[in-house]
């Protein structure tokens, strides 16, 4: 509007000048046209007034007619606007109809969606339909739309990624993962799928070298979960394909970080305890908790089953005396005592953990000891009482 008023500005600014000069000068001229006999004669005044008047008029029905022609071509705004409109309405209604379950509506609705600018969330939403549906090709369809959009493309790869592993199609989900630039690869969505499809080819080695460079993407909890699994993968691996043997010597060789880490030391006394080899997996847990219960490897000793479990009774013994309100404590050294054949020790410690708390596991592991001893009702009732409790 601002060139309006300067264009309005100039325009009354000649118009002054012409009707205020010619009077100042006492002259105020005229201009003769002739047309064949017809003869026109007017003053220099009338004449720009009229000129101006032509383009005024020029100005306006060139405007009128290419207002026309947008009605006729359909591009007018107004018209843009009332399909831009419609297809807010049918966005949103086929996401409502979505979240309610209705998928047939849903996908109706969303259909009317295909021309306006949605940031690809339309088609997102169709090819979550699609998937529910198991119309997996159709889902690729959308999802492949929905990349071409820069603040859907990381949603819609993992997407496309996960109905690969729904087909087993590791490989491909894989390299649909790695196509994405490295700051969309930091996404914490990618990087969890992408750790689970290396999971699921064996991929060890390789995992273990990505999680480094994962460790911002992924909370503490889940880095740890997946220094854990690798630990735990990598050591099957060795026992099933080469022996315990092997595995003992393996250990030996990793870095000493990794030996002092407590995600692996878990998976490698689990391993040890998958083997058979209690003894052993029984020193590591002795020697690794000198300075008091972890929570990685204090669980493991409840699966010990050897004869002589003294070491670890011992050291169970003493963090009693340090904490004797600690629940647990009373209730692994029942379970390791009940292993080792110390009923004694093992009902003394299961009776003092059930009086601070009845636990389903406690009670069950009394009814075992009354039931070693051939007391079939007390076995029979403590058995009760324990299949009363939650685990």
């Amino acid at each position: 509007m601002k060139w309006l008023a300067i264009a309005l500005a100039v325009l009354a600014a000649f118009v002054v000048a012409l009707i205020v000069g010619p009077m100042l000068l006492g002259d105020k001229g005229y201009v003769l046209i002739s047309l064949g006999s017809t003869a026109i004669e007017m003053t220099v005044i009338s004449f720009c007034i009229l000129v101006i008047g032509a383009v005024i008029a020029w100005y306006v029905l060139s405007r009128f007619a290419l207002w026309a022609l947008s009605l006729i071509t359909g591009s007018h705004k107004w018209f843009g606007t009332l399909g831009e409109r419609k297809r807010k309405r049918a966005f949103y209604d086929g996401l409502h109809a979505m979240a309610a379950g209705d998928f047939e509506s849903a996908q109706k609705s969303l259909g009317k969606t295909t021309n306006g600018d949605f940031e690809g969330v339309n088609y997102l939403a169709s090819a979550q339909i699609a998937f529910a549906n198991n119309d997996l090709s159709k889902a690729r369809y959308f999802l492949v739309q929905a990349t071409d959009f820069p603040n859907a493309k990381v949603a819609a790869t993992v997407m496309h990624a996960r109905i690969d592993v729904a087909e087993e199609k590791y490989d491909a989900a894989l390299e649909k993962l790695d196509e994405l630039d490295e700051k969309e690869r930091e996404n914490k969505q990618v990087v969890q799928l992408k750790a689970q499809i290396l999971a699921k080819l064996g991929k060890w080695q390789v995992l273990q070298e990505n999680l480094s460079t994962w460790r911002k993407a992924l909370p503490k909890a889940d880095y740890t979960a997946w220094s854990q699994r690798i630990a735990k993968g990598k050591f099957a691996e060795i026992a099933s394909k080469q022996g315990a043997v092997e595995l003992k010597s393996y250990w030996d060789t990793l870095p000493r970080k990794l030996r002092h880490d407590d995600a692996y030391r878990a998976a490698y006394v689990q391993q040890l305890l998958d083997q058979g080899m209690h003894a052993d997996a029984q020193q590591h847990l002795v020697e690794w908790q000198k300075r008091g219960p972890n929570s990685a490897l204090f669980p493991l000793f409840t699966q010990l089953n050897l004869p002589d479990a003294s070491p670890s009774l011992r050291l169970l013994e003493s963090w009693i005396k340090q904490d004797e309100e600690n629940v647990a404590l009373y209730s692994t050294l029942g379970q390791v005592a009940f292993n080792s054949g110390d009923d004694v020790l093992a009902e003394k410690a299961l009776l003092k953990a059930t009086k601070m708390k009845s636990r389903k596991e406690d009670l069950l592991l009394l009814s075992a000891i009354s039931e070693r001893h051939q007391d079939t009702a007390t076995a029979l009732q403590l058995y009760k009482e324990g299949q009363q409790l939650a685990g």
